[in-house]
C-alpha cells in the first residue's frame, strides 16, 4: 500500500507543478487575487506532498501486479479528486461541477463548464496545462501498467522499450524521462507552429498543450478558425495527426524515416482513415456551403483535414459550429468510439483491437472451408493468438455494456433517449465536445433534452459522466480487475 501512495503523491505533485506557471500567467494579467490563491494551493499542497514523500520514500518496495492496478485506480481517482477541490476555489464552482471539470481535464475529454466569455486568464491557462498533464499520464499509465500487463489484448513488444526497470522502476521519475521527452517535443513543436502564423505566445501554450494531448478544451470563446487563423488550426491539425499515433511509431519517425509504416498495419489504417474522413468533410462543406470547387476546393480539404484529425484523435475540436455534424451522427459515433493508436492519447476502444478482431474473424470462417489449417493470425508485425483475442472480445464487450448502461442512467436522469446515447460515447471516448457538435438547433425541447454540461439537472449526472470518462481512459478491465472483492477478501 505504500507504493501505492507514493505513486498518487507523485501524480498530485504533478498537478501541483502546474500551478507555478498559471500563477505567473494570473499575474502577468493582474489576477491577483486568483494568483494568491493559486500561491496558497500550491504553498500548502507541496508542504503535504514533501511531507508524504519523504516519508514513504524509505518504505516504497517493487509492489505485486494487483497492487500496482490499485496504484493507477488511485492515482485516476484521487489526482482528479483534488484538482475539483482546486476548481472549488479557484472557479467558485460547486463541488460535484469541479470535480466533473477536473475529470474532463485531466482524462483529455475536454468537457468543461468554465464560462470562457470571462474567465481569468490564469485560470484558463491551468486548466489547459491539465489537460496536458492528463494526456501525459495516459500515456504513462498505458505503456508502464497496462501494456506490459496485456490488458485487453495489448501487446508488450513494444512497451518494453520505454517500460519500467524491474527493480522499483514505477517509483522513480527518470522512467518517465524519455516518454515525456517525446511529449514535450510534440508541444514544442506545436507551439512553434502556431507562433509562426501570429497566435500570441499565451493562446499558442494553451492550443499546443490541448493538441499534444489530442483535448477538446479551448481556452477561448468562439470559433476556433475565427480566433486563431485557418494557417494555424492546420499546425494544430498536424499536432492531433501525432497524437494519434503510437509512441513508438514516433520514434521511428527520427530514427527509420523511409519504413515508419512497415508493417506498422495501425499506423496505415489511421493515417488512411484520416484521408479518407477529410475528402469526405470536403465534399460535404463544399455542397453546403454552395461555392464553387475552383475557389474553396483549398479551404474546404483544409477545413476537412482538421475535422478527420479531431474526430480520429478523439478531440471533437471544430473550426466552426456545424462541421462535425455535417457527417450523419452514427458514422461521427462509430469514428470516436473506435479511436486510433493504442499508445496513444486518443480514446476509444483503438484500431489495433479492431483490426485484431477482424483478422480473427476472417480466419475463422476460412477454417469452415479448410478445417485443418493451421494460421499463424497477425495484424501487421502483431501476432495475435487466441489468448489476446479472448482479452480483446472481453475488452470490447463490457466496453459495450458500459456505453448502454451509461446511456441508460443518463436517459433516466439528465437528457432524452438520442443525446444520452451520444453523450454516453463522447464520454467513453474521451471525446465530449462531440457532444455538443451534435446537438441539434436550439429550441425549449432541445434545451431540455439535450442541455449543456452547465445545465445538467441533476447533480447524479455528473458522478455518472465522471465515472463514464474515467472507465473509458482506464481502458475498463482495469477497474473490474481491482473491484475482484473475493481476490482482496483471501489475500
Amino acid at each position: 500500500m505504500a507504493g501505492a501512495l507514493f505513486l498518487i503523491t507523485m501524480a498530485v505533485s504533478g498537478l501541483l507543478a502546474l500551478l507555478v506557471p498559471a500563477i505567473l500567467v494570473a499575474a502577468a494579467h493582474s489576477e491577483v487575487a486568483l494568483a494568491t490563491d493559486m500561491l496558497l494551493l500550491f504553498a500548502v499542497g507541496s508542504f503535504v506532498a514533501v511531507a508524504v514523500i519523504t516519508a514513504l520514500s524509505g518504505r516504497v518496495k517493487k509492489t505485486e501486479r494487483a497492487f500496482t492496478y490499485l496504484a493507477l485506480v488511485g492515482v485516476w481517482a484521487v489526482t482528479p479528486l483534488i484538482g475539483g477541490l482546486f476548481y472549488v476555489v479557484l472557479a467558485e464552482l460547486p463541488f460535484l461541477p469541479a470535480w466533473f471539470e477536473a475529470v474532463g481535464a485531466l482524462t483529455t475529454s475536454g468537457a468543461s463548464v468554465i464560462i470562457r466569455e470571462n474567465a481569468p486568464a490564469g485560470l484558463l491557462f491551468w486548466r489547459s496545462s491539465t489537460e496536458w498533464y492528463g494526456g501525459f499520464l495516459a500515456l504513462a499509465s498505458i505503456v508502464h501498467v497496462l501494456a506490459p500487463a496485456g490488458f485487453g489484448g495489448l501487446q508488450t513488444t513494444g512497451s518494453r522499450m520505454l517500460s519500467a526497470s524491474p527493480d522499483h522502476g514505477l517509483f522513480r521519475l527518470e522512467t518517465y524521462s524519455a516518454l515525456a521527452l517525446q511529449y514535450a517535443l510534440i508541444t514544442g513543436l506545436v507551439f512553434f507552429g502556431l507562433m509562426v502564423f501570429g497566435v500570441t505566445p499565451l493562446n499558442a501554450m494553451m492550443l499546443s498543450m490541448i493538441s499534444a494531448a489530442t483535448g477538446g478544451f479551448l481556452p477561448f470563446a468562439g470559433p476556433l478558425e475565427e480566433n486563431i487563423g485557418r494557417g494555424a488550426a492546420m499546425i494544430m491539425a498536424l499536432g492531433l495527426c501525432l497524437g494519434t499515433m503510437s509512441v513508438f511509431w514516433r520514434r521511428n519517425i527520427l530514427r527509420r524515416p523511409a519504413r515508419i509504416f512497415q508493417n506498422n498495419l495501425e499506423a496505415v489504417i489511421v493515417v488512411g482513415v484520416i484521408v479518407a474522413l477529410s475528402v469526405a468533410y470536403a465534399a460535404r462543406i463544399l455542397e453546403v456551403s454552395g461555392g464553387s470547387i475552383r475557389e474553396g476546393l483549398l479551404a474546404a480539404l483544409q477545413e476537412g483535414f482538421f475535422t478527420a484529425s479531431s474526430l480520429i484523435a478523439t478531440s471533437g475540436i471544430e473550426t466552426r459550429p456545424g462541421v462535425i455534424a455535417l457527417l450523419p451522427g452514427i458514422v461521427v459515433l462509430a469514428i470516436i468510439f473506435v479511436g486510433a493508436g493504442v499508445y496513444s492519447t486518443s480514446g476509444g476502444v483503438k484500431v489495433f483491437r479492431i483490426g485484431a478482431m477482424w483478422v480473427y474473424t476472417i480466419a475463422e470462417l476460412n477454417r469452415l472451408i479448410y478445417p485443418n489449417s493451421v494460421d499463424r493470425h497477425r495484424f501487421g508485425d502483431l501476432l495475435i493468438d487466441r489468448r489476446s483475442m479472448q482479452a480483446i472480445w472481453t475488452y470490447f464487450i463490457i466496453a459495450v455494456l458500459v456505453v448502454g448502461t451509461g446511456a441508460m442512467l443518463l436517459a433516466l436522469t439528465a437528457t432524452g433517449f438520442e443525446a444520452a446515447i451520444v453523450m454516453s460515447v463522447s464520454f467513453f471516448s474521451n471525446a465530449s465536445p462531440v457532444y455538443d457538435a451534435l446537438r441539434p438547433l436550439a429550441s425549449d425541447a432541445t434545451l431540455h433534452d439535450w442541455p449543456t454540461f452547465q445545465a445538467l439537472p441533476h447533480e447524479v449526472t455528473y458522478v455518472i459522466s465522471i465515472l463514464l470518462m474515467t472507465i473509458g481512459r482506464l481502458e475498463v478491465l482495469v477497474i473490474f480487475a481491482v473491484l475482484n472483492v473475493r481476490y482482496w477478501y483471501n489475500r
